[in-house]
């Protein structure tokens, strides 16, 4: 019996939408039926999972960790099981869940049909699937173009997080997490529910998708050089061994500003503070690549 798949492809934040066809041949092949729609306002796709009506048996999402962090909402309530075609430029979940970028073997793993329960986290009632975080990275997102990510890719990440650090401003935070508090003078306070962000940066070297808590970091505001030396363990995931950095983890996290501040969720700013994290175990169905490791 065939399967059918609602394919909602993001052609403002895709990368590239080479192999397509071929991608839909491999589908195909496997006995799975494909609605495409290929969306120049983004926006849309969540009106669009939500009018399917049930008529799918999945959805597969092709883009960005931003694509599929604003479709998250209306995939949750479909209850369907995601397949995820990184057509982005950082592609941190598919990294976390070892989903290859080439469109072809991606839709090869969905075809497979091997599903992994991930967790999901939530901020303000929003929910995410790799990263929030307050401070120097809304300041990074807000310095990348579209431009830039397109040319230079996760290169441009890496040469705005070079200047924004030499222009890092402090914020006073008051973070609450599982009875410990920490009132902190910080540059940058990162909540994760998977293990990558940024591009590859990891937000706790023992940190999973499915481990059922949220990982945060908050850095100390300092010199920059003294931030640019922090790098290579924020990158491993290391950021626990590091002076000025304050490590927590837990399934609730409260955190204040002495003001306002923005949150950039999974690359997009769109909450701020102050903000209420948390954490739904086992929340949502992904297609995975046999023996992957969350």
């Amino acid at each position: 019996m065939s399967r059918r798949a609602l394919l909602l492809v993001n052609r403002k934040g895709a990368s590239s939408h080479a192999n397509i066809d071929q991608g839909l041949k491999v589908l195909e092949s496997a006995g799975i039926e494909v609605s495409a729609h290929f969306c120049r306002r983004p926006d849309r796709i969540p009106e669009l999972i939500r009018s399917d009506h049930g008529r799918a048996d999945m959805i597969i999402i092709g883009g960005g960790d931003g694509t599929v962090s604003m479709c998250l909402g209306a995939v949750l309530e479909s209850g369907l099981p995601l397949g995820v075609l990184p057509m982005g430029n950082a592609n941190d979940l598919a990294r976390t869940l070892a989903i290859p970028t080439r469109v072809t073997d991606a839709c090869s793993v969905i075809g497979a049909g091997r599903i992994q329960r991930i967790d999901v986290g939530e901020v303000n009632a929003r929910p995410f699937v790799n990263v929030a975080s307050i401070g120097l990275s809304v300041d990074i997102a807000q310095r990348l173009t579209r431009q830039q990510k397109r040319r230079w890719g996760v290169l441009a990440y890496i040469g705005n997080a070079w200047e924004a650090l030499h222009t890092a401003t402090s914020f006073a935070a008051r973070i609450e997490c599982e009875g410990a508090e920490l009132d902190i003078k910080s540059i940058q306070i990162a909540v994760g529910n998977g293990r990558f962000y940024g591009g590859g940066m990891t937000i706790a070297d023992d940190a999973t998708i499915d481990d059922r808590r949220l990982d945060l970091y908050a850095i100390e505001s300092q010199r920059w050089w003294r931030l640019a030396a922090c790098l290579p363990a924020l990158r491993w995931g290391k950021q626990k061994f590091v002076d000025g950095v304050h490590t927590l983890s837990g399934e609730r996290i409260r955190i204040e500003t002495d003001k306002p501040m923005p949150i950039n969720v999974d690359g997009e700013v769109v909450a701020e503070t102050p903000a209420e994290f948390s954490v739904n175990p086992a929340a949502l169905p992904v297609f995975v690549p046999a023996g992957a490791q969350s």
